[in-house]
């Protein structure tokens, strides 16, 4: 059950993106299992991990969740 809510917006980002976890992971300097707890909501990021996936991705961090 998730803790916290899901960033579900993150998931389909980072597939448009043609990038698997690990690999933004890596970008972000992250293990992929953090990107794993944020997709399904079992972790939650902080302010500035959140602006760092979402550079990573080329997008605002508000297009993220």
């Amino acid at each position: 059950m998730a803790k916290y809510k899901p960033l579900r917006k993150l998931r389909a980002i980072r597939r448009a993106a043609d990038m698997t976890q690990k690999e933004l992971a890596e970008k972000v300097g992250i293990a992929q299992k953090a990107v794993c707890g944020y997709e399904t909501g079992q972790n939650s990021p902080s302010l500035p991990m959140l602006e760092r996936l979402a550079a990573a991705l080329n997008v605002e961090p508000r297009d993220l969740i």
